[in-house]
């Protein structure tokens, strides 16, 4: 199976999710008022927010491409492997579902809101998409020899790895998640009296400063909890002694994250500092859903990634 095409599919999803919130950052979520085509052209004039607009279209198709050939291919040499087709088969549903999303947001004119659904489910195939590059590289270890000797006898730690990994990962997607809500519902431009990205969906309206504060206070709030997650995959690693490099990614990926949220709030949501901002909670998903799955692999190196 290898972990090379789940891996660039990985890598062009994530991608996909940083042009989209530059896409957002620069209201241009309608700039193309229809779907698939793009004001009614197939290829329409590429200037100005057009050109964004229609880059971050033919990345989606690329990306889809890529998903869908990697579930195959993954599914056709892993046939009989459960997991591997359950993952294959949750890559291209989750695909479909997000382009459905697109069309809808854009077709229906659906609220700002809404596209926080669209992030979601962004953020689940992320974690597949790791998942499976995960599956990938253990398969490599076996080949290799390289799998950790220390499986078997600290399987207690490998269970304690996956399940923090699991609640962690689940941590960084719901405040994912709530930080697209609170971008997306204008309650982040509401706290210095903007609403462009409202109007950009036809919303006319602003929400309360209140509303907003309490917004943001619940995003920062789960900050803390995504911390104690980290630090307790910290010690679990630093006494296993495996799998440090991808704790140590999401060490840091915190700490670049706290940064950059603040110097969002300075900059009063500048495009650059948002979209880097969005960016690193896209790269915490990825980190922390390869480590949950690979750690999950290692209670059962053998069972889990059998042929039978």
């Amino acid at each position: 199976m290898g972990y090379r095409w789940s891996l660039a599919s990985a890598i062009l999803l994530f991608l996909l999710t940083i042009l989209g919130a530059l896409v957002v950052g620069l209201n241009a979520g309608f700039v193309c008022p229809n779907w698939p085509l793009c004001d009614g052209s197939l290829i329409p004039p590429l200037k100005g927010l057009v050109l964004i607009e229609y880059i971050h279209r033919l990345v989606a198709f690329l990306a889809t491409i890529f998903i869908v050939y990697n579930a195959w291919r993954s599914w056709r040499k892993r046939r009989g492997d459960r997991l591997v087709r359950n993952l294959a088969l949750a890559s291209v549903l989750l695909l479909l579902l997000q382009s459905a999303l697109g069309a809808m947001i854009v077709v229906m004119k659906l609220p700002g809101w809404f596209t926080t659904v669209d992030v979601t489910n962004s953020m689940l195939i992320l974690i597949v998409l790791s998942a499976m590059v995960a599956v990938g590289v253990r398969e490599v270890r076996e080949k290799k020899g390289l799998s950790h000797s220390l499986a078997n006898q600290q399987g207690n730690g490998y269970r304690r790895l996956a399940l923090a990994s699991a609640w962690t990962t689940i941590a960084i997607v719901l405040q994912t998640v709530i930080g697209g809500y609170f971008r997306h519902s204008g309650d982040s431009q509401a706290l210095f009296g903007q609403h462009s990205y409202l109007l950009s969906h036809f919303e006319h309206g602003i929400p309360s400063l209140n509303q907003s504060v309490i917004m943001l206070i619940v995003h920062v709030g789960f900050t803390l909890v995504i911390m104690a997650g980290i630090v307790y995959l910290a010690f679990l690693v630093a006494t296993m002694g495996v799998h440090r490099t991808p704790v140590a990614l999401l060490i840091l990926l915190t700490l670049y994250q706290i940064a950059l949220g603040i110097v969002s709030l300075q900059t009063k949501l500048s495009l650059t500092s948002d979209t880097m901002h969005f960016a690193g909670a896209a790269a915490m998903v990825v980190v922390a859903g390869y480590l949950w799955m690979i750690a999950s692999l290692e209670q059962k190196p053998r069972s889990v990634l059998s042929f039978s």
